[in-house]
């Protein structure tokens, strides 16, 4: 497991009690707001958090218009590959980076990472996506905790350095509040993979139980998928999941949508 090791003198980042134990960076239980950790974690993760992922599919849509997810149990089987096989290795490794990236005051870096986002997405929707949400939770961390590196990644974006990724704004955010790592990687990929869960719910007859029950299922390859996140380089950053780029490029020409993407 890849954890950072170095800790040099840029650490405008370092809160009152962050400790190393064994190499590792931990830190202390309340965030830099002075509030519990815990709570905004919940805060940040919760459907209600305005960021607009319940608004797009990445392609499912397309899926389920088609009959080529027509159960519940077909909808787990392609939702875990999507987390497995796009989610882990793009954006979830992405993430961590861009947490790195922040707690090192390496601003450059998260341009760097956020291209490399960008250019993995192979259809515009899917970037599109990433953009708008990310955008969304930029507004979002500004206006409700005021954190400096939200506010540095918004100027960024505003001087167009960046695009501001959905992944590299979740990163900054986490960062800031006072996350761990590992808190970060892993609460992306189960949120995430949460409200993909929640849209295929309410395009396909999926009840509130079965659905509970695929994310409840998926807790293992959750943790699983933090390791490969935490893990990956940015040079390997990678979806190989061509289906569901398939099914992103034909969502924009259906003749009806319910989602954006």
């Amino acid at each position: 497991m890849l954890i950072i090791t170095t800790i040099t003198k840029r650490m405008p980042t370092m809160w009152p009690g962050t400790t190393t134990i064994r190499n590792e960076v931990t830190t202390p239980r309340l965030n830099s707001n002075g509030g519990d950790r815990l709570l905004a974690l919940l805060q940040v993760t919760n459907a209600a958090f305005p960021t607009g992922t319940f608004t797009h599919s990445y392609g499912f849509e397309t899926w389920l218009h088609d009959s080529t997810i027509c159960n519940a149990a077909e909808a787990e089987t392609k939702c875990v590959d999507w987390l497995r096989f796009n989610l882990a290795t793009g954006d979830a490794a992405a993430v961590a980076l861009a947490y790195r990236s922040c707690y090192l005051d390496d601003m450059g870096g998260i341009a760097e990472i956020d291209r490399q986002v960008g250019a993995i997405k192979l259809s515009r929707e899917a970037r599109n996506a990433s953009i708008m949400t990310g955008t969304a939770l930029i507004a979002a961390g500004k206006d409700i905790f005021d954190l400096a590196q939200i506010v540095r990644l918004a100027e960024m974006v505003a001087r167009q350095e960046c695009d501001g990724h959905h992944a590299i704004a979740y990163g900054a955010l986490s960062t800031g509040l006072g996350f761990t790592e590992q808190e970060t990687v892993t609460s992306f990929l189960w949120a995430s993979f949460s409200s993909l869960v929640g849209v295929v719910q309410r395009l396909t007859p999926l009840g509130q139980t079965e659905a509970q029950r695929i994310v409840a299922n998926v807790a293992p390859l959750v943790e699983h998928c933090s390791e490969i996140a935490r893990t990956r380089e940015l040079r390997k950053l990678s979806s190989s999941f061509a289906t569901l780029d398939i099914a992103s490029m034909r969502h924009e020409r259906l003749r009806t949508r319910l989602c954006i993407s």
